[in-house]
């Protein structure tokens, strides 16, 4: 059973999370960027305007994939909120064809584009 001073922390801490435009990475590796729309006790989340994130380096590349998205809360790696201003600074958007050349490239480098954590 679940120590409920610990389940109304995290219902907290995903309350101050709601309409904001998060990035979650998912145990398979998957990179999903929405906004949170809400989640139970079970830390499930629904996210809104979803779009699968690749990256490849210090590219990325937003995918549209589903307009709501069911997450269960066992699947999520980490998440955190994303800030337009510093996303721009440190990533370079790039085009789906320009991605998954930097990706070839870095394989060809013996440079590993993605972490998948279900290898760990």
């Amino acid at each position: 059973m679940t120590d409920p001073f610990v389940e109304h922390a995290i219902q907290a801490s995903l309350m101050s999370f709601l309409d904001k435009k998060l990035l979650v990475i998912l145990r398979d590796g998957q990179n999903l960027v929405g906004t949170l729309r809400c989640f139970d006790q079970f830390s499930n989340i629904v996210l809104e305007n979803v779009s699968e994130r690749e990256t490849a380096g210090a590219l990325y590349c937003d995918t549209k994939v589903a307009g709501v998205y069911l997450i269960r809360g066992e699947n999520i790696v980490i998440f955190g909120d994303l800030d337009p201003t510093l996303e721009s600074s440190s990533m370079q958007k790039a085009s789906h064809n320009d991605l998954k050349k930097h990706e070839q490239k870095l394989k060809d480098q013996g440079i590993s584009p993605q972490k998948n954590f279900e290898d760990d």
